[in-house]
């Protein structure tokens, strides 16, 4: 008898709740302290199955710390910006990558200490493959304002600035002593970055 195949509705549900049980372990006992079993019994699926969908433990790290990145709705909001307001169109990338940023806060330390103490040479990293993929949209979305004259500068050190601009409050957060990152926070930050850059 052949086994019914699964639909790719419920391949791609099962992909998300061992992606989220990654980050739920990896975000407390970091990259090297978690196993994929434990990794298989969080997500409610065996270690097989969790091997089937990602091949190796650091398949698994790589597919994780990139899906945390919100690279595809990232993709979408920069799909939908016309160009025509720059403040606006960076005040909601801005608001979207800080609350994106601040859920996966402990995520991104924990990849950035890894990185520090672990870390290859390898620029193309598993931890910063989402954050290159969003360099490389926003960088684009650079070039065409460049181009049509409204801002200066070289487009990837444009988005270079702005995205460690919007990392500073979540990664510095005890800077803030307690200051809420908010949509005003973004607007301040925006403000400053296009004040140096408008032409």
């Amino acid at each position: 008898m052949i086994a019914p195949q699964r639909s790719h509705v419920g391949v791609e549900e099962t992909r998300a709740r061992i992606l989220a049980a990654a980050r739920e372990i990896f975000e407390v006992n970091g990259t090297r302290g978690t196993t994929t079993r434990e990794v298989a019994v969080r997500a409610g699926v065996n270690e097989a199955t969790l091997f089937r969908h990602f091949g190796s433990k650091a398949a698994l790290i790589a597919a994780m710390r990139e899906d945390a990145c919100g690279l595809e709705e990232f993709r979408s909001i920069i799909a939908s910006l016309t160009g025509t307001d720059i403040d606006a169109d960076l005040k909601k990338l801005g608001d979207r990558c800080i609350l994106n940023m601040t859920k996966r806060r402990r995520l991104m330390l924990i990849s950035m200490a890894e990185d520090a103490v672990y870390g290859s040479e390898d620029p193309d990293g598993p931890e910063w493959r989402g954050p290159k993929q969003i360099l490389t949209l926003l960088t684009e979305y650079f070039q065409a304002r460049v181009a049509e004259g409204r801002l200066a500068g070289n487009p990837i050190t444009l988005a270079r600035i702005l995205m460690g601009m919007m990392m500073q409050p979540i990664i510095s957060r005890k800077l803030w002593a307690g200051e809420t990152v908010d949509q005003s926070t973004v607007d301040l930050l925006v403000d400053v970055f296009l004040n140096g850059v408008r032409t």
